[in-house]
């Protein structure tokens, strides 16, 4: 019957639940792959209320775990990154930055390795790239432009030096380097 299962998402989680006998059973889901343990109750709601409620509690541990900057640990960047399918020249500057002497890199040079000129494509295709694990991992970098809005690299590297602005946009030849955790989780 089409009343014995429901789907709910929630924390970008697929929330499955099945009616089995006179309960009912739920389970988080990130794609394919459980993350929480199967709860069981006597409804629907329950169920679900169940399994939120474990993943909130989860997504509290994780966010207790994390350093004073507030950045997420190793494991929770790697989980985070198994999540996403970069472009293949965001994996480019990716696998190039993680090569680099000191994990630092320009955005001249993070293009360059995926075969582009001029620091542009890197400051747009990098920028999406930390804000898609940004997004997974539930974190937001506190650096912002002028104009207030975030500057989503931040999330994958900090700036090695700054300028007037610091803003790195407006200096093409700003250094990244890679957060530890983004080393380690990459590295694992």
């Amino acid at each position: 019957m089409a009343n014995d299962r429901i789907t709910v998402m929630h924390r970008r989680h697929t929330i499955i639940a099945r009616k089995s006998g006179n309960t009912w059973e739920g389970r988080a889901f990130r794609g394919k792959a459980p993350v929480a343990e199967v709860r069981t109750a006597p409804t629907s709601d329950a169920v679900v209320t169940l399994v939120c409620a474990d993943l909130d509690q989860s997504a509290a541990q994780e966010r207790a775990s994390r350093g004073a900057d507030g950045y997420p640990t190793a494991k929770h960047v790697r989980a985070a990154y198994e999540q996403l399918k970069p472009a293949d020249g965001q994996q480019a500057m990716l696998e190039a930055h993680l090569a680099a002497p000191d994990n630092i890199l320009t955005a001249t040079q993070l293009s360059k390795a995926a075969g582009k000129l001029g620091h542009e494509y890197a400051n747009l295709q990098y920028g999406l790239l930390a804000r898609a694990l940004a997004e997974e991992m539930d974190y937001t970098p506190a650096e912002r432009r002028a104009d207030g809005s975030v500057i989503w690299t931040f999330a994958l590297a900090t700036g090695v030096d700054s300028n007037e602005s610091d803003d790195p946009e407006s200096y093409p030849e700003w250094r990244w380097q890679l957060r530890p955790e983004v080393v380690e989780a990459l590295q694992a």
